[in-house]
């Protein structure tokens, strides 16, 4: 069996999409599901940021551990190993949507996963909320075998 890979995209990889990340790599584990690598990247990232510390405190508060995590820059490469791509806004999908498997939460969801850079702790909270409501629904799917 080969591995699936899944890359969530923001702007710069120390909210949303890490947070994307944490939650669904604790789901798959939880689960038990084996041969799904997760892993996360910015349109404007830099490279080794932390997770920001709302974010943190957001997923913390939620049972999740953040520690270990760098932000990275989005590469063609990364897009071009993803067998999924997950855009948290129809912005970030609108520069890269010439790749394969390049999804918005918007398109996903049907609304996409606002910004909560520089808003207050309950922005994140609610924020990782919604994100993860996105895990849960890839949850069921990557078990139902509808996704890769």
């Amino acid at each position: 069996m080969s591995v699936k890979k899944i890359l969530f995209v923001c702007t710069g990889n120390t909210c949303r999409s890490p947070m994307a990340e944490i939650i669904l790599k604790n789901k798959l584990k939880l689960a038990g599901i084996k041969g799904v690598r997760v892993t996360s990247a910015g349109t404007n990232a830099i490279d080794g940021d932390k997770i920001s510390k709302n974010s943190s405190l957001a997923l913390k508060q939620m049972g999740y551990k953040t520690t270990g995590f760098k932000s990275k820059r989005l590469t063609p490469m990364l897009l071009l190993k993803s067998d999924l791509t997950i855009c948290m806004s129809q912005s970030h999908k609108a520069g890269i949507s010439s790749f394969p498997g390049v999804y918005s939460v918007g398109e996903i969801l049907g609304k996409d996963v606002l910004d909560p850079y520089g808003g207050s702790l309950s922005d994140y909270v609610d924020t990782s909320r919604q994100i993860e409501d996105l895990c849960n629904y890839l949850l069921k799917k990557l078990i139902d075998g509808d996704i890769l």
